[in-house]
């Protein structure tokens, strides 16, 4: 079925290309093929070459080009909040061409555990039967065949397309994380999410948004979607009055659930019991009580389960049913990921804010019977101001605090240790500076002892290392497994150089 702009967007003049058809969108001028609209966002970088990169994409067949400001190219249309709305113009096109019914969309944001929440909601769906397609930093696809994803969120024609493509490979439902850059640069417009989840907010993104008042924000845009029908809030959160909020003035009204480990809730978690095999607590809501065992380690996958089974019930399914699946849980790759070595422990994290970090080792603190050890660095390019926080956050609740390389990205190495020392005093712990993260993995594998447990943070799924703006493969897991092989002798699967 053939579709014209003029469908999608009415203007005041009607140019001649408007009422021909076209064959799409495209944001990448290297990538435009004949007869697709290309739309020319402003270069934050390099403005002045928004018009160039326009002009290449009418060179290579653009019908047109659809821009924030006026560019002097032919078929040029000024449309200032573009942004906003190309991925509800994908998303038209789409089903224009090929009508397929899409799935039921819930989306998680916050700081910390997103990720593993919309892994969870996804594979409890799965455990009930159910095709589901799950977007965010560890990699987008259907379970269990997921891609590497670029951005937390994609843009918004790259999701708008991802959805499609899943809908036709019969995904029922989407479990995706919302992040706050893409909140505010409107890449979820279009999506009709049904289900919000909020988890958490800290210190995070602060070169971006620049308060936490403003991050805190662009979080809250989650709860502000018209085709909202459930909003689940974490209530033990400093800032669950403000998505509470959010989603009390939409006027779509949506049914609002809380949680909590602390305080009365809708459904509130009581009786924590940890062990190095998991966690075992009660649930209990306004109808009845559940035990609930997970293999998931941490008093915040404790938070990030109840997330989960909410979100998955309120999609249509018992909780009863849902919480005899929970044993069978696998969770996000390099989200607490454990790997075991007779008596001793490593976990491996994608923590990489002091928050963050501090609660993955508190966390630990429960099951550790002799030192815990704590192995990060901060990276480059990125907010300064939480270096020595993070470094503050290991030296307070760690026994042996280890401080190596993260990304440095474009940034002088050097300049990111001496910003995790600024301030602070090394002298509470032991603590070792090893620049190569190889080589400080390997440090902490060859001195940690029976009972200790050795926490690798801030890279978490992440297979690469960026040095010098080089992405060099790099991955936390078969570099500790590794390790480990060498000190007994036996040869990797899969060793690392």
């Amino acid at each position: 079925m053939s579709i014209r702009f003029q469908d999608i967007y009415r203007t005041a003049s009607v140019a001649d290309w408007m009422i021909q058809d076209f064959q799409g969108f495209q944001l990448d001028s290297r990538h435009v093929t004949a007869g697709q609209i290309f739309i020319a966002l402003t270069s934050l970088s390099q403005p002045e070459k928004t018009a160039q990169f326009a002009q290449a994409a009418l060179d290579q067949g653009a019908l047109a080009v659809i821009s924030e400001t006026e560019l002097a190219v032919a078929n040029n249309l000024v449309v200032p909040d573009v942004r906003q709305r190309m991925g509800q113009w994908q998303k038209q096109y789409l089903q224009a061409r090929q009508p397929v019914p899409l799935a039921r969309m819930l989306a998680v944001t916050g700081t910390n555990g997103k990720t593993t929440i919309s892994r969870l909601i996804a594979e409890l769906l799965m455990l009930q039967a159910q095709r589901c397609a799950v977007m965010g930093t560890t990699g987008n696809g259907i379970l269990p065949n997921l891609e590497a994803s670029t951005h937390t969120t994609l843009d918004a024609l790259q999701l708008q397309n991802a959805l499609y493509s899943y809908a036709q490979q019969g995904a029922k439902f989407a479990a995706i994380e919302a992040s706050s850059h893409g909140l505010e640069q409107g890449r979820l417009n279009g999506c009709d999410i049904e289900i919000a989840v909020y988890s958490n907010l800290s210190r995070d993104h602060l070169d971006y948004h620049g308060t936490l008042e403003a991050y805190a924000a662009a979080k809250a845009m989650l709860f502000q979607f018209a085709s909202l029908k459930v909003a689940i809030v974490n209530l033990d959160d400093e800032y669950a009055g403000i998505m509470l909020q959010a989603a009390q003035q939409n006027p779509a009204q949506p049914k609002i659930l809380t949680y909590s480990t602390q305080q009365a809730a809708d459904y509130q978690v009581q009786q924590i019991e940890y062990s190095l095999n998991g966690v075992r607590f009660h649930l209990q809501t306004a109808t009845a009580e559940y035990v609930v065992q997970s293999p998931l380690l941490g008093h915040f996958n404790v938070e990030n389960l109840v997330a989960s089974l909410i979100a998955a019930e309120q999609a249509g399914f018992a909780l009863q049913d849902l919480i005899h699946t929970t044993a069978q849980l696998k969770g996000a790759p390099g989200r607490m990921q454990v790997l075991r070595d007779a008596e001793r422990l490593f976990v491996v994290d994608y923590a990489h804010t002091p928050d963050a970090l501090i609660q993955v080792l508190q966390t630990l603190k429960r099951h550790v019977s002799a030192q815990l050890w704590a192995v990060f660095g901060c990276g480059g390019d990125r907010d300064r101001g939480k270096r020595p926080l993070m470094t503050q956050a290991a030296l307070d609740y760690a026994n042996v605090v280890l401080l190596t390389s993260d990304n440095p990205r474009t940034e002088d190495p050097l300049q990111i240790f001496a910003d995790m020392q600024t301030g602070v005093d090394l002298s509470v712990a032991q603590s070792h500076e090893i620049h190569d993260r190889r080589e400080a993995i390997k440090y902490a594998v060859k001195h940690a002892q029976s009972g200790d447990i050795v926490l690798i943070a801030g890279k978490g799924h992440e297979n690469y290392q960026e040095i010098d703006g080089v992405r060099h493969w790099f991955d936390d897991v078969v570099e500790v497994q590794s390790a480990i092989d060498a000190q007994h002798c036996s040869p990797s699967a899969y060793p690392a150089q």
